[in-house]
C-alpha cells in the first residue's frame, strides 16, 4: 500500500477518538523522509502556516521565509522526478511539482527562476505552444530529482504578495497535508495559540442570545498562560444556537500571525464540536466561506470560525453532534462551555465561559442606544426594526395580501418583528414611519434553476448554492446611460457560478466592447467579463452584488525600458479591462515574454543561448475587451 493511503487509514481510525496527541499524529508521518526547501538543516521561519484562512480558500502548506530577498536556492525535498509545471504571472507563478517514491507530491510555488535543466525544458515548452502561460503534466522519469538538489530559486511570482517559498505536501489524490507534522526542526514553535473574539449566533427564530435575535460579540480575556475567559458579564441565552471564534497562533521569534489547525467544543463535558485541517481535499477550498462566517469578513475583514457546520458545507474534517455542532438550550440551567484550540505542533490554548438558559422570552431588551429602522436576515429569519416609540404592528405585502404581524420584543424604544421566509416572502412592509421595499423574487433551494426577472435571467445549478437563497432582485437602475443590477447582498456567499443573461435597454450598452463589472466596492468597477449571444451579454458570476455594464474602448499602454542584445524590457499597463494576452515576434519568430503583473514589467527569454535581439521586434498587448497596441522597434 501507498504511503499516503497509510496516512489516511490512520486518521481516519484516531479521529474516532477526536483529538489525538501530537505525538499520535506526527507518527503517521515520515520524519527524516523530507528535507527542508530553504536552508535546510538551518533555523528558519513562516510567514503563514497550513490551514490559515484566505479569501475564498484555505491556505494549502506553508510559506517559509526568503530573508525578504528573491534568489535563495530551493531545494528538492526528496527524490523524485517533476511531474508538473507551472509558468503563470497569476495565482502559484512559477511552480514545480515532484513526485516520489512514497506516492507523495510536494509543491514549490512563486519561484523566481528554474534551474537549468528545468528551465531549458520549460522554454522548449513553451515555445512549442507559443504561450507564454503554461500549466503541464510531465511524464514520469523526463526530469528527475534527487534529494537536496537545487531545483530553483525562490521568487515573488503569481500572486505572492512578497519573497517567499510556498511549500505543499499532498497525496495522489490532491488531499494535502500539513507539511508540520513531517518533523521539520528548522521552524520552532512552543508559543500557545490565543483567543480573540467568541461570537454566539442565534440559529431558529425562537433562539435569543441576551433576549435578541441575531449575532453576539464577545471579547476574550486572557486569565493565565493558556487560559481565556469572556469575563464576568452574563450571558443569557435559549434555543438553537451556534457559537464562532476569531482565534490566532505565533511562533518564536517572529512577529507573524498564523492560524490554528484544530478546535473542540466541550458543552457541560461533552464534545459537540471537533476539526482538525491536518489534511483535506485540495479543490474542496472554496468550502471556506461556509467554514467561515462569510458576512463578517466582508464587511470588517475578521475571520471568524463556525464550532458548527453549516448547511452545504461538505469538508470531510469534522466530527459534532446530531445538531452539526450547534447548541439547544431549552431551560433555566446554567450551560459551562469549553472551546480548546492548537496550533500544529500541538500547543494548545482553552477558553471558558457559561451560558444561562432562559426560557421565557423577554418582553423588552435594554441598551444604551436606541437602533435606527432597518431590516436583516438571519438564518430564514428577516429581522424588521421599526422606529422608536412605535408600538403598533408591522404590515407585511405579499403578492396584493396583508398579513400583520405584532412586535415580538422590544430594543429600548424600537419595535423588533420577526418573520419566517419560508412561510412568508414580503414584497414590502410598513411598521408606523418605517417603509421599505424587499425586492424578494422567490425562495430558491439548491438545485438546476432559472430564475427570470424583466431582462436579466439567472441560471443556478447543482452546485451554486450552500444553502436555501431568498432571491432579491433589484431592477437595474439607468444613471447617465449605465445600467446596474444588484442581485442580494456580496456578503452572502455562493460555491458554484451563478449563469447570467443580460440584455441592455441602452443601444449604446450593446456593443463587442461592453462587459459585466462587479462595483460592490467602487463605482469603477472591477472586469468580470462576458460574451455576447445576440443581443445579450452571458457569463457566470462568482459572487452576489452589485453589477454593471461598463465599455472599454482604450488600448493598454506600452512603454519601452531598455534592450540588450540578449533581453528587450517594457512595462504594460491596462486602466479598463486588464491585460489579456501578449505576443511577440522577432523576423516573424514567436519569442517568450514573461510578465510580472505586480510591477507590470514583461521581458523577453529566448530559447537558446545564442539568439540575439537582431531585426525587426513586434510587441502586441490586448487586454480583455479585444483592444490591442503594438510597439515595433528595429534592433
Amino acid at each position: 500500500m501507498k504511503f499516503a493511503n497509510k496516512i489516511l487509514s490512520f486518521l481516519l481510525l484516531t479521529s474516532l477518538s477526536l483529538y489525538t496527541s501530537h505525538a499520535q499524529v506526527k507518527s503517521a508521518y515520515p520524519q527524516d523522509y523530507f528535507m527542508f526547501p530553504i536552508k535546510p538543516g538551518q533555523r528558519n521561519y513562516l510567514s503563514a502556516n497550513m490551514g490559515e484562512l484566505r479569501p475564498n480558500h484555505f491556505h494549502s502548506g506553508i510559506d517559509i521565509k526568503t530573508d525578504g530577498q528573491i534568489g535563495l536556492s530551493v531545494y528538492a525535498a526528496a527524490d523524485g522526478y517533476i511531474s508538473r509545471l507551472r509558468v503563470s504571472t497569476y495565482g502559484y507563478g512559477n511552480t514545480l511539482y515532484i513526485t516520489h517514491p512514497n506516492g507523495l507530491v510536494t509543491v514549490y510555488a512563486h519561484l523566481d527562476k528554474f534551474n537549468a535543466a528545468i528551465n531549458a525544458y520549460a522554454l522548449e515548452q513553451l515555445y512549442g505552444m507559443q504561450q507564454t502561460d503554461i500549466d503541464i503534466v510531465i511524464p514520469p522519469n523526463t526530469l528527475i530529482v534527487k534529494k537536496g538538489e537545487i531545483i530553483a530559486k525562490s521568487g515573488n511570482t503569481g500572486g505572492s504578495g512578497g519573497p517567499h517559498l510556498h511549500f505543499e505536501i499532498r497525496d495522489e489524490k490532491e488531499n494535502v497535508l500539513n507539511p508540520a507534522l513531517f518533523g521539520f526542526s528548522e521552524i520552532v514553535d512552543n508559543i500557545k495559540p490565543s483567543f480573540s473574539k467568541v461570537a454566539i449566533r442565534t440559529m431558529d427564530i425562537d433562539a435569543r442570545v441576551n433576549g435578541d435575535l441575531g449575532r453576539a460579540e464577545f471579547t476574550a480575556q486572557q486569565v493565565a498562560t493558556g487560559k481565556f475567559s469572556l469575563g464576568s458579564a452574563p450571558i443569557t441565552a435559549n434555543g438553537l444556537l451556534g457559537i464562532e471564534i476569531k482565534v490566532f497562533d505565533k511562533m518564536n521569534e517572529t512577529h507573524n500571525v498564523y492560524g490554528v489547525n484544530c478546535i473542540e467544543l466541550k458543552v457541560d463535558g461533552k464534545e459537540v464540536f471537533y476539526h482538525n485541517l491536518e489534511t483535506y481535499p485540495f479543490h474542496d477550498s472554496r468550502y471556506i466561506n461556509v467554514h467561515i462566517d462569510y458576512e463578517t469578513y466582508i464587511l470588517k475583514r475578521q475571520y471568524f470560525e463556525k464550532c458548527y457546520v453549516a448547511d452545504g458545507n461538505n469538508l470531510s474534517f469534522y466530527l459534532m453532534n446530531p445538531l452539526s455542532g450547534k447548541i439547544s438550550i431549552r431551560d433555566t440551567l446554567t450551560h459551562k462551555v469549553e472551546i480548546k484550540i492548537y496550533d500544529s505542533r500541538g500547543n494548545n490554548s482553552v477558553l471558558n465561559f457559561n451560558i444561562k438558559g432562559q426560557q421565557q422570552q423577554l418582553a423588552k431588551i435594554v441598551r444604551t442606544a436606541t437602533p435606527s429602522p432597518d431590516f436583516k436576515v438571519y438564518e430564514n429569519t428577516l429581522k424588521i426594526i421599526g422606529p422608536a416609540a412605535y408600538t403598533g404592528p408591522a404590515n407585511l405585502y405579499c403578492k396584493g395580501k396583508v398579513k400583520v404581524f405584532p412586535p415580538a420584543y422590544f430594543i429600548n424604544t424600537a419595535p423588533v418583528y420577526l418573520v419566517d421566509l419560508r412561510r412568508t416572502l414580503p414584497d414590502s412592509s410598513v411598521a408606523g414611519s418605517y417603509k421599505y421595499v424587499y425586492d424578494f423574487v422567490e425562495m430558491v433551494p439548491p438545485g438546476k434553476r432559472t430564475v427570470k426577472v424583466d431582462n436579466l435571467s439567472l441560471r443556478f445549478s447543482d452546485t451554486t448554492l450552500f444553502d436555501t437563497l431568498y432571491l432579491r432582485v433589484k431592477k437595474h437602475l439607468i444613471i447617465n446611460g449605465v445600467e446596474t443590477f444588484e442581485i442580494n447582498n456580496p456578503t452572502e456567499p455562493v460555491f458554484g457560478p451563478i449563469g447570467v443573461i443580460f440584455c441592455p435597454e441602452m443601444a449604446q450598452n450593446k456593443n463587442d466592447r461592453c462587459y459585466f463589472y462587479n462595483i460592490n466596492n467602487s463605482s469603477s468597477g472591477k472586469y468580470e467579463g462576458g460574451e455576447w449571444d445576440a443581443d445579450s451579454l452571458v457569463h457566470n458570476l462568482k459572487y452576489l452584488g452589485k453589477f454593471t455594464v461598463q465599455k472599454d474602448s482604450v488600448p493598454p499602454v506600452i512603454t519601452y525600458k531598455s534592450n540588450t542584445t540578449k533581453r528587450i524590457n517594457f512595462s504594460i499597463f491596462d486602466r479598463g479591462s486588464g491585460i489579456d494576452s501578449i505576443r511577440a515576434t522577432l523576423n516573424g519568430a514567436w519569442v517568450m515574454m514573461h510578465y510580472e503583473h505586480k510591477s507590470g514589467l514583461i521581458w523577453s527569454e529566448f530559447l537558446h543561448a545564442t539568439d540575439v535581439l537582431k531585426g525587426e521586434f513586434i510587441l502586441e498587448v490586448t487586454d480583455n475587451a479585444g483592444n490591442t497596441s503594438l510597439y515595433k522597434k528595429v534592433l
